[in-house]
């Protein structure tokens, strides 16, 4: 009796363990489900949350680039303000002369963004430069670039500004007074390696002047210029942040009369021009000219143009190519990483 039992609770716990597993089945998938709908919920509210951060973030910028356009728009919608001698003209940094006898030059910075002929370097400046910091422009011609360090450096900066061409000088000294730029000391000498005075040719392009002989199409007039060496402009207790060389194929002997300067300011910028036809014309080789920066620990980046995109310098590229603004800072540098960010 007793097995008979037994083998009819071993033939009904099959189909009760069955009716158990079917009973609670639904009650397993359904919290399942709830498990995967809460899950569900949970990444569609954090998807959401990061669409809307990157939704935000996109918004910022479209308004910094509106806003950027716009004061873009209003500055250049500024009529030229015509004086005696030149016409003053709007740009980003303030009012700049330029010659009336000037036409091609002029239409060519109207015609420019608020940037300037060289929206690039100037961005380049105002990564590089802070307020308070002292930065040098050689060969600053009207002052576009000496006008963009006026404004990153600030009242309590300095900039030290050299323009030796009395014509653009003369003009460059209003644009100085003009604009109220109490930090800028103009100083009417050319730059090079050793003191004097030499002849300078004044060439019949704007911004084309040197020390060395023009092409015949450039030449225009000989000026008595005063020369000095730049360590000894700048006084040698003064940090020097960022130099700024634009002497159509002199930069070596500029660098030659900054030794001091070079070596004592670790975390210097320097921007020269590199202008393959103003190097032949001088008898200086592309891997010289390089050269003299590289021997100071200085890596070559070439910034680009409107953007101000810095990449490293690469010789054959730029002599393929009429002129471009190189910028040398050492490896490893804060500057290197201001430039670079």
């Amino acid at each position: 009796m007793s097995r008979l039992r037994a083998k009819a609770k071993s033939l009904l716990r099959g189909p009760a363990d069955a009716v158990r597993r079917f009973l609670n089945a639904p009650v397993r998938v359904s919290m399942m489900e709830v498990d995967q709908r809460v899950e569900h919920v949970q990444q569609r509210i954090e998807h959401n949350e990061i669409a809307q951060q990157a939704l935000m973030a996109r918004l910022d910028n479209l308004t910094r680039m509106f806003g950027a356009r716009m004061d873009e728009i209003e500055v250049k919608m500024r009529p030229l303000v015509s004086l005696d001698d030149a016409y003053a003209v709007r740009l980003g940094d303030g009012y700049v002369l330029v010659p009336k006898d000037e036409p091609a030059f002029l239409l060519m910075l109207a015609d420019a963004t608020t940037g300037g002929l060289e929206p690039g370097t100037r961005a380049c400046l105002k990564r590089l430069l802070q307020p308070g910091d002292t930065a040098v422009d050689i060969g600053a011609n009207i002052g576009l670039l000496t006008m963009a360090c006026a404004r990153a450096v600030g009242p309590s900066g300095k900039v030290f500004s050299f323009e030796p061409e009395k014509r653009m000088a003369d003009l460059l000294e209003r644009t100085i007074s003009m604009n109220g730029f109490a930090q800028v000391k103009l100083s009417r000498q050319a730059v090079s390696a050793e003191p004097g005075t030499l002849s300078f040719n004044v060439s019949r392009i704007p911004g084309h002047s040197s020390l060395f002989a023009l092409p015949d199409q450039e030449a225009g007039h000989l000026q008595k210029v005063d020369v000095v060496r730049l360590d000894d402009a700048i006084p040698a207790d003064a940090r020097v942040d960022v130099v700024k060389i634009d002497v159509e194929g002199a930069e070596m002997d500029v660098v030659r009369g900054m030794q001091r300067i070079l070596s004592s300011n670790p975390n210097i910028a320097v921007i020269a021009e590199f202008g393959i036809s103003h190097l032949r014309r001088v008898g200086v080789t592309s891997a010289d000219w390089f050269g003299a920066f590289e021997a100071h620990g200085l890596k070559p980046f070439v910034i680009e143009e409107p953007t101000g995109v810095c990449k490293p310098a690469e010789i054959e590229k730029l002599e393929a190519i009429e002129s471009a603004n190189v910028v040398f800072v050492r490896p490893g540098s804060a500057t290197e990483k201001r430039l670079l960010a």
